[in-house]
């Protein structure tokens, strides 16, 4: 039988060593900012029930129309779903966990892979990771501004450069009205329209202004806008969204107003924007979010407002690439034990675990190979010192330190070895 050499399925990826220091200062930039913040870090399962996120998304959402959701039948015969989104899990975990008994706003931070069935191109795979925030339990356009200044800095931080497009969305009853005009606008022009935009005038309209079809583009030019129908029908979050524009102009945050931006899930209500940055083509959004009030609600819990948002850390890796933005470099050791001879190579264990204990980042080499080819191993790994060991610095009880970068070399008790080594980690 011939052997099978696999793969990663596809839409997925390995992050292998060498790429792992963008993944942490990317991560760690977030968990920096969360402390800055007060945002509690949470960890929810990667897969719950499959009605939660049916529920959440919306039955007429992309996600559920176009079968996005990875979705399985359990031993249980229960159906559960891989998570394609962070908001839902949550909200689910805020409710079990009565996170709402202990203050009256909640403030949470999450990273994780998420899930979802699509066409993978550059920045979009079907198993991808997010880093993300929820704040609930204020409806208050304070909170909107502060998770928009925190997205802000986050996006400062890794050095991206993007533009802030806000609208606002109303609420549920307030665009019903809308909806229907929208529908008729539209109706009148379906055979201009994409086949994926036919399907979605009836279910979700709005999500017609999200397609970049050409076809779509030109049939909603002069479409009826959300933002002009709320400033004469809604008069509360018109003045919401005011409110939070004169925020965002004392905080120094730009940003402009898009009236055609709405979000793909149903559950978005007023608040909605996104960072798009034009160093990535069609895929311009790098972090996006809103305000989702009834969603608690929805999912059986009280009414508790929400607002929050997300950021593909793939795609952040891509715009920071494209942007030039520094990459961090991997930790390198300090030390790289160099044995010569099978007495120091026997010696070399306990060294290295004495190294290791006073909190010394070392390696060795574990396979006899020779002294030239350690110290290119050393090189290799860009650790700053070789500590040779030989038969002479044995009988001598001391070790040779060198000194990569200068080629200086001194022998050194192993204690005061280590008291040098100490002083030149990184």
């Amino acid at each position: 039988m011939s052997q099978k050499n696999f793969q990663s399925p596809r839409g997925t990826h390995d992050i292998l060593p060498e790429q792992i220091a963008e993944w942490r200062f990317i991560e760690n930039s977030f968990r920096d900012l969360c402390a800055r913040y007060s945002y509690g870090e949470i960890r929810t399962p990667i897969f719950e029930n499959t009605e939660l996120f049916a529920r959440a998304a919306g039955e007429a959402s992309d996600i559920v129309v176009t079968k996005q959701m990875y979705s399985f039948v359990a031993l249980d015969e229960q159906s559960y779903t891989l998570r394609p989104e962070g908001t839902a899990a949550v909200v689910r975990a805020f409710l079990e966990g009565h996170l709402n008994e202990r203050g009256p706003v909640t403030k949470l931070g999450y990273l994780g892979p998420m899930f979802r069935y699509e066409a993978t191109q550059a920045g979009r795979q079907r198993q991808f990771h997010q880093c993300g925030i929820e704040l609930l339990g204020a409806a208050e356009p304070e909170s909107d501004a502060e998770v928009l200044a925190f997205a802000a800095d986050f996006l400062k931080a890794l050095g991206i450069e993007a533009k802030l497009l806000l609208n606002t969305l109303g609420t549920p009853q307030s665009r019903a009205g809308y909806l229907e005009e929208l529908k008729i606008y539209l109706g009148a022009r379906r055979e201009t329209l994409s086949d994926d935009s036919q399907r979605r005038l009836e279910t979700n309209p709005l999500r017609v202004f999200d397609s970049k079809d050409e076809r779509d583009r030109a049939a909603i030019a002069d479409a009826p806008r959300l933002l002009d129908y709320l400033r004469a029908n809604d008069e509360e979050s018109t003045a919401h969204f005011a409110q939070l524009c004169r925020y965002l102009d004392d905080l120094g945050i730009a940003y402009e107003i898009d009236p055609m931006l709405v979000r793909g899930l149903d559950y978005y209500t007023r608040t909605a924007f996104e960072f798009v940055s034009d160093k990535l083509g069609a895929q311009s959004t790098v972090l996006a979010g809103g305000r989702y009030d009834k969603l608690v609600e929805e999912l059986g819990g009280p009414s508790i407002p929400g607002i929050g948002w997300a950021a593909g850390i793939e795609r952040l890796i891509l715009v920071r690439a494209a942007s030039q933005a520094p990459i961090p470099t991997a930790p390198r050791p300090t030390a790289f034990l160099v044995t010569m001879g099978d007495a120091a190579r026997a010696a070399g264990v306990g060294i290295l675990n004495r190294l290791r204990a006073a909190g010394i980042s070392a390696d060795c080499d574990f396979v006899g190979r020779s002294v030239k080819a350690q110290m290119r191993e050393a090189n290799r790994q860009q650790a700053r010192f070789a500590l040779l060991l030989g038969d002479n610095e044995l009988s001598e009880g001391v070790i040779a330190v060198k000194d990569l970068t200068t080629s200086e070399q001194e022998k050194l008790p192993l204690e005061t070895a280590i008291a040098k080594l100490l002083t030149q980690q990184e």
